[in-house]
């Protein structure tokens, strides 16, 4: 293997051409263009030899075939022109496969991703490993663009047009299984004969042709696919609804990728494929330099670079084989069955029965929709359940490596649960405190051993929310912090190493946003319309539907946590008009009545009562735009407080903690990269004019008002 190439080539005794990738002192592969360029050469130079008679392509990283294109290389793309070109020469590469004149074949172990399943769809076969590590799929709408070597148009004269439509517009790809009953794959083996029976495969199409040898394999296009094909018509029909479909989900304004998706996924059903990889290369240099594009790319590197840290400390982490969790509740619960999901056997303990078993029912039930999925078998169901151990008292704790506390939110309930397991634990076990704004340093004043003592924020859902907020406290050793950092990895968390502040980060800002739309309310704005102009925003909800979905009592608790601390920027609307709808039973969506009336779980009408209950003035409106423009930069203000006091280190963990905490709209990539957009001197202006209009928490922090003095941006290199 050159070095640093990524890949190898042996020609066998069979005249079989192995390319081998393993990309040399890392996890993945990954194609770049020195690879692509180099494996261009070896299919010209296979295309002349008369020795070679087939090709395959395999990869000896354990459950790791080819995690698609270097997405460094994508963001250093800047004009549409580089862009197109890119991804005109991943399709010259990739069509020398299709014409290098001898059967090919992807021996499929892993992860198929990206340009990895569109060199495979290049293959005359793809053979797979009947193995959960499998994972095959198109995955470029989630950073803006689309497949570009020739996946829009290849993966439809496979599969048909509906079935590619799904899996390029979904992004989120298939399990070996799944891929074969679409037609994806050709066939599954188990994993210790891929290479084997690949081989077995291509030297019978190299003897006998590769017709007979696809007509064995028994994958022809249903009726459907085929009338599709054929009948205009019909495949409109089906464009037609991709596209309401893919409307009710995204504007094509913030996430244009998924329509232009369409749009080369038509012109490939219609037209011949050079037309189709033009089109598609076209639309990619147009995607590539679009404001969407370079958050979401910038996004998906942040993540990455997070899930490989170390928080900072230097400390190697603890390896965790045996979890606890003491606190059966929601979070425990969702805990529990997250652990469980990733084979994590975990201890789970509460003082009732009545919690373990709805937790236990909760798990099954999640594990359950897994199955309705196709994503795991009712064996692994049955297998995931029997990592969860419910107990009611201390027996196994001393076995654990890691504690998760999860009870309520109180701190002498948490400090006395602190006490109690620490009298159980190894010595050199690590004990988290899952506190969504009680200091770590409080839980941990009067422990035994408070260097052991982390803080490990999930937010709710826990299995569908991807932030993990690790809180080190003042005496919190940099082991267990490196330590928290990696459970959560494990547990398939984005980690973000927060200061020992009330509240922490995300709670803090958040706090900060639902008081400016509170403040909104006793101006006399309706609820609707606050709602509506953070939706247009781009926000999964407005404030209102997030304080309900939130639960009230808990948004009271923080505030009232951030009040007691005199965070200077918490606003102060927030705590009476919440305490107020608490004690009138207005819990939010749980209890059926908060700032909205639910039935059946769903909203259902505003709550009638708010105006006697909170004494609210008549009504008034205000533009959408005004309402947006407060709200936000009442976020983005909370957020350089935040940094300038250390709450975080850089302006990234800021970004990625709102983004994936509260679901601040990931095309804008972030309240800090969003001010980066507007100007910081236009921000620290218009804040500076509504401090004079609304007050001092509005006034600029101290940074902004450098910032602009010295012409910086949060993000320079931008």
């Amino acid at each position: 293997m050159a070095e640093g190439l990524g890949f190898s080539r042996e020609v066998d005794v069979h005249g079989i051409l192995h390319v081998v990738f393993d990309r040399p002192g890392e996890r993945v592969n990954l194609l770049d263009e020195r690879l692509l360029r180099e494996l261009g050469s070896v299919l010209d130079d296979a295309r002349r030899r008369e020795d070679v008679r087939a090709v395959l392509f395999r990869s000896t990283k354990p459950g790791m075939f080819m995690a698609g294109m270097d997405v460094e290389q994508i963001a250093s793309v800047r004009d549409a022109y580089r862009g197109a070109e890119g991804a005109r020469f991943g399709q010259s590469v990739f069509q020398k496969v299709a014409d290098v004149g001898r059967p090919s074949a992807c021996a499929i172990n892993g992860v198929c991703l990206g340009g990895g399943a569109e060199l495979a769809l290049a293959c005359s076969l793809r053979v797979a490993a009947d193995d959960p590590a499998v994972r095959i799929g198109f995955p470029e709408v989630k950073i803006g663009i689309i497949p570009g070597f020739g996946g829009t148009q290849r993966l439809p004269r496979l599969i048909g047009l509906p079935a590619a439509l799904e899996l390029i517009l979904a992004g989120s790809g298939v399990d070996a299984r799944k891929a074969r009953r679409l037609g994806l794959v050709d066939a599954l083996v188990p994993t210790e004969y891929l290479e084997r029976e690949t081989v077995a495969l291509l030297r019978r199409a190299a003897e006998e042709g590769l017709e007979p040898v696809v007509a064995r394999l028994d994958r022809p296009k249903r009726l459907f696919d085929r009338l599709i094909d054929h009948v205009p018509p019909l495949r409109s029909l089906v464009l037609d609804r991709a596209r309401r479909r893919t409307a009710r989900k995204v504007s094509t304004r913030d996430y244009p990728a998924p329509f232009r998706a369409i749009e080369a996924l038509e012109v490939g059903a219609a037209r011949p494929l050079t037309e189709g990889l033009d089109i598609e290369a076209r639309i990619i240099g147009e995607l590539v330099p679009t404001e969407t594009s370079r958050n979401l790319i910038w996004l998906f590197r942040n993540q990455a670079a997070l899930k490989r840290a170390d928080g900072g400390t230097g400390a190697v982490a603890r390896r965790i084989d045996r979890l606890a969790i003491v606190g059966a509740g929601i979070m425990g619960g969702g805990i529990a069955q997250l652990a469980a999901g990733c084979d994590l056997p975990v201890r789970l303990k509460d003082v009732r029965y009545e919690p373990l078993l709805q937790a236990l029912r909760t798990a099954r039930e999640g594990f359950a929709r897994q199955v309705g999925r196709g994503r795991i078998v009712e064996r692994e169901l049955r297998q995931k359940m029997a990592l969860i151990s419910p107990t009611l008292d201390d027996t196994g704790l001393v076995h654990a490596d890691f504690v998760i506390e999860a009870v309520v939110e109180s701190l002498d309930v948490k400090r006395a649960v602190v006490a109690e397991v620490e009298r159980h634990l190894d010595s050199r076990a690590v004990l988290a405190s899952n506190t969504s704004s009680l200091p770590i340093s409080d839980i941990a004043a009067r422990a035994l051993h408070p260097e052991r003592i982390v803080g490990l924020h999930f937010f709710n859902p826990v299995d569908r929310m991807p932030l993990v907020e690790i809180i080190a406290g003042r005496r919190s050793s940099p082991e267990a912090v490196a330590t928290a950092v990696g459970l959560a990895v494990r547990l398939g968390k984005v980690p973000v190493l927060v200061r020992d502040t009330p509240g922490f980060l995300v709670n803090r800002i958040l706090t900060r946003y639902l008081d400016e739309a509170l403040h909104l309310l006793f101006e006399g704005v309706g609820i609707e319309p606050i709602d509506e102009a953070m939706r247009n925003f781009g926000m999964p909800m407005g404030p209102f539907e997030l304080l309900d979905q939130i639960g009230l009592e808990t948004a009271q608790h923080v505030a009232a946590v951030l009040a007691s601390a005199s965070v200077a920027e918490a606003g102060g609307a927030s705590g009476s008009a919440l305490a107020v709808l608490v004690q009138n039973g207005r819990l939010g969506r749980k209890s059926g009545r908060g700032f909205y009336r639910y039935r059946d779980g769903k909203r259902a009408a505003l709550e009638s009562e708010l105006p006697r209950l909170l004494g609210l003035p008549a009504s008034r409106e205000l533009p959408p735009e005004t309402l947006q423009e407060r709200m936000l930069l009442a976020l983005i203000h909370s957020a350089v407080a935040c940094l300038e006091q250390g709450v975080v280190r850089e302006p990234r963990d800021v970004d990625l903690a709102l983004v994936l905490g509260t679901g601040f709209p990931p095309f804008r990539g972030g309240p800090l990269r969003h001010a980066d957009t507007v100007g910081i001197p236009i921000v620290a202006d218009r804040l500076g004019r509504l401090a004079d209009a609304h007050g001092e928490r509005f006034r600029p922090a101290q940074r902004l008002t450098q910032m602009v003095r010295e012409q910086r941006r949060f993000y320079e290199d931008a």
